[in-house]
């Protein structure tokens, strides 16, 4: 009986052998796409105030990554019925109660938004968020849940923290997702020096997520509560930072001086008008370079276009 058992595991042990030496032959038949091989990134169409919106080919488009031209494959419209709209609009706790003076320009960019979009309302607190709204189609019920702020320093945290957690959680449902950001943009939580864009850790945290996400951030400058406001070194460290996270992820800065605007409509008009030039940009990547953040540049010939786009791309490893 021993005997037999012994011959029997060896004949079961040459054919898993079999099996394993066929299963690469079998895995590597034909050539194996891996996720590298193409890249995608939202590009917002922009023109010049007279200048009307043209008609965009891909050989319209340039795009260089890491100052090397790179190939286009396609360039497609994102409109409402190919991939609508997941809008989140956040709003710094810290900033003036004063700023309901302007929710009714942000009720009426709600009802402008384009069809089968979603919004969802959040207040930037203590460096999380209170969703106040989760995403909806019924724009009044979003514009209704818009609160007055704390109106205090420490009630905002960091501002770029709590981006980072909206951008961490959003869900991922093929939606394009923009993201829309009232606040000072100070934040001192790792200090007053901490507090310039090129030193703020939060803040490139917030802008590698939205790169990597592919979500524009818009920034609308609102003055905050308390002491800080009196401070111009923190005041420009704010509104600097405000626009380094816009400009690098491919939104767009607002700003009336150091005060906020007195009207919202103007900038809310640039950002409904975005939305509805969007195209989904698809190219070839460089060959061969480690996984991580690209710098990346989109550009068009077109007189009085300009292209949008983040400043880097995420490009995952192969496989």
């Amino acid at each position: 009986m021993k005997r037999g058992s012994g011959v029997s595991c060896k004949w079961v042990g040459i054919l898993a052998m079999g099996i394993l030496f066929a299963l690469p032959a079998i895995a590597t038949e034909g050539p194996v796409p891996t996720r590298r091989e193409l890249a995608h990134v939202m590009v917002t169409v922009r023109t010049h105030a007279a200048a009307a919106y043209p008609e965009m080919s891909p050989q319209d488009v340039r795009v260089y990554e890491n100052n090397r031209s790179r190939p286009v494959v396609s360039w497609v419209a994102a409109d409402a019925n190919s991939r609508p709209v997941d809008l989140t609009v956040v709003i710094d706790d810290s900033v003036k109660a004063a700023l309901s003076l302007q929710y009714r320009d942000v009720a009426n960019f709600l009802q402008d938004l384009p069809p089968g979009t979603r919004v969802q309302v959040a207040f930037a607190h203590f460096g999380g968020n209170q969703v106040v709204q989760g995403f909806t189609s019924d724009y009044r019920q979003a514009a209704a849940a818009l609160r007055l702020p704390v109106g205090a320093t420490e009630a905002g945290g960091s501002i770029y923290q709590s981006i980072a957690d909206l951008l961490s959680k959003w869900p991922q449902d093929g939606n394009r997702r923009v993201l829309l950001v009232i606040s000072d943009g100070i934040d001192i939580n790792q200090g007053f020096i901490e507090s310039q864009p090129e030193l703020n850790v939060e803040l490139q945290r917030a802008i590698d997520l939205a790169q990597k996400a592919l979500v524009p951030v818009y920034t609308i400058f609102a003055r905050g509560s308390g002491a800080l406001e009196r401070n111009m070194f923190l005041l420009n460290n704010g509104q600097s930072c405000l626009l380094r996270l816009a400009t690098e992820s491919g939104g767009q800065a607002f700003f009336q001086g150091t005060i906020t605007p007195l009207a919202f409509s103007p900038y809310l008009a640039q950002i409904s008008n975005d939305l509805r030039h969007e195209y989904l940009l698809t190219f070839k990547p460089l060959p061969g370079v480690t996984a991580g953040y690209q710098n990346m540049r989109v550009r068009t010939e077109i007189p009085h276009v300009r292209l949008a786009a983040p400043a880097r791309i995420f490009i995952p490893t192969a496989g």
